[in-house]
């Protein structure tokens, strides 16, 4: 049986990849560390896509911003200095990495204040909230990049890996929000607190802790396994790793109460206002603050559907869901329909 089976199968076994020797990747790594003009040059084209894209509120552009970027390169060469416990290879690539966060931000600023960018579109608004999600995104970015340099049968998905954990995008996103102010606008439909640049300095640290964690941890299954020196970073990159997490933590929980009350909000006011009733939500937005949900609707409603008693009814409904106070406003649009269906000049 296991002859017709390994008959069928082929042998495949020549195939498998066995993992480049450590030499071989830290020569590897050690390019990326590098402050070169070449890395500035494509760091600071990557931070001018990113800006523009995210002022247009372009997906595709901040995309294309995000293949272009090298900076996943000195993080993945500070991970394995850590590990391999290269403090020079460590200190160039922190360094490098520093000055590369600070041309992005300096240049994303100078550009929204040369241009006068007062708005924030949803590309801005979505990289100021970072939840676990995030950091969910950059713990496994990190592992699949350092697995990469071990195997380089699979190089070619780094492209993949830059797009899925954005670097740049949220350093442009600091410097735009330095450059918006507190006082910026947003997009129509768009809610948010407030602009800052907190939520896009979180997301960033987010991706970096994340990114060395995954990255470290890879190259110590692979290489310094024996090693105390590494054992003894890995606990020490996961207590820094442990710092992001609170508060990642509570935006997590927010963004869970917003999904809860988008959802309960449309099957609440469709159930007591009947399933053949046509309401529909033009703008939702839902706002956390002080241990209570804000939520501000436009609805489209026939005139006299919505009553005070039913806008109370479902506010009890959603706060009961959420386990927290709810304030609700209902912006109701007045509706007119007029239908044609043709069935005239079908009979005819």
């Amino acid at each position: 049986m296991s002859v017709l089976i390994s008959d069928l199968l082929g042998d495949w076994r020549y195939l498998v990849e066995k993992p480049a020797s450590a030499e071989g990747v830290e020569r590897t790594v050690e390019k990326g560390s590098v402050p070169s003009y070449a890395f500035f040059f494509m760091l600071a084209s990557s931070g001018v896509i990113a800006t523009f894209g995210l002022l247009a509120n372009s997906a595709a552009v901040i995309i294309g911003a995000m293949i272009v970027a090298p900076l996943m390169n000195p993080i993945i060469s500070m991970s394995f200095g850590i590990m391999a416990g290269r403090g020079s290879l460590v200190l160039r690539s922190l360094l490098t990495i520093v000055f590369g966060t600070l041309i992005i931000i300096t240049m994303a600023f100078l550009l929204s204040e040369a241009i006068g960018w007062k708005l924030a579109g949803s590309e801005l608004v979505a990289r100021m909230r970072p939840s676990l999600l995030d950091l969910g995104v950059a713990v496994a970015a990190g592992a699949a990049a350092a697995f990469a340099y071990t195997r380089p049968g699979v190089s070619s998905a780094l492209a993949g890996i830059a797009i899925a954990v954005a670097l740049v995008p949220p350093l442009c996103t600091i410097g735009i929000s330095l450059a918006l102010g507190h006082k910026a606008g947003t997009d129509v439909g768009l809610a948010i607190e407030g602009v800052s640049a907190r939520g896009p300095f979180l997301l960033y640290l987010t991706n970096i802790f994340g990114i060395v964690l995954a990255a470290s941890l890879v190259f110590f299954c692979q290489y310094f396994r024996r090693r105390l020196s590494a054992i003894l970073a890995i606990g020490l990159i996961l207590s820094c790793f442990l710092l992001v997490v609170p508060p990642l933590g509570i935006s997590m929980d927010n963004l869970l109460v917003r999904n809860q009350v988008h959802r309960s909000l449309t099957v609440e006011t469709r159930a007591l206002l009947l399933a053949d009733r046509d309401v529909r939500f033009t703008n939702l937005s839902v706002r956390i603050a002080q241990g209570a949900a804000f939520v501000r609707a436009d609805i489209v409603a026939t005139p006299g559907l919505l009553t005070q008693e039913i806008i109370n009814s479902i506010r009890d409904k959603i706060s009961e869901m959420v386990n927290m106070p709810v304030n609700l406003e209902f912006s109701i649009i007045p509706e007119t329909i007029l239908r044609s269906s043709g069935k005239d000049n079908v009979d005819g």
